[in-house]
């Protein structure tokens, strides 16, 4: 029996530039040299690669939060959305990509499913993203994987000086 074409794999020292670049040309926006280290240095961290055919196509990277703990500024930057203020743990999917050339080829859903499995194991059952409101593909794309359209963030992604700022908050029950 062969390998799974589609396959995942850890975040290393060694491959970190793999998932700065895939961020870098699927995502609208930019994060710190700060926001990648803390896949190294923070426990809370859930982060992926996607390969396709050994080629690094996809990742995704998490954060699970616990409103009952103490918060770093990242995490209290964040909490100010109101659905997080709300939640009492969830995973929070801080970045999610999958380069356009190897989209619907399972890449995504098999980083989701993933996602999910780790989330379950840390007794967690909630997990919320962030979707830009004309992103139409990925909304669509959330809603058939059973997350649910929430609350409309005005202005979520205004520091990034994006043309459409607003986001909507998605939710998946797991």
């Amino acid at each position: 029996m062969g390998r799974d074409i589609v396959a995942l794999d850890n975040v290393t020292v060694n491959n970190i530039g793999v998932l700065k670049k895939i961020n870098e040309v699927v995502l609208p926006c930019k994060y710190p040299e700060s926001w990648y280290n803390q896949c190294f240095t923070e426990t809370n961290i859930l982060v992926q690669l996607g390969y396709y055919a050994e080629i690094p196509v996809g990742a995704i990277k998490a954060r699970v939060i616990n409103n009952y703990q103490i918060k770093s500024s990242f995490e209290e930057e964040i909490s100010n959305s109101n659905v997080l203020k709300k939640t009492p743990n969830c995973v929070y999917i801080e970045s999610f990509a999958v380069l356009p050339n190897y989209r619907h080829y399972g890449i995504g859903s098999k980083l989701l499913e993933w996602l999910i499995e780790q989330t379950k194991k840390r007794f967690v059952h909630e997990i919320i993203i962030h979707v830009q409101t004309c992103n139409e593909s990925a909304l669509e794309w959330y809603t058939k994987k059973g997350f649910e359209k929430g609350e409309l963030v005005k202005d979520y992604y205004k520091n990034q000086e994006l043309d459409s700022p607003d986001a909507f908050v998605m939710k998946l029950r797991v």
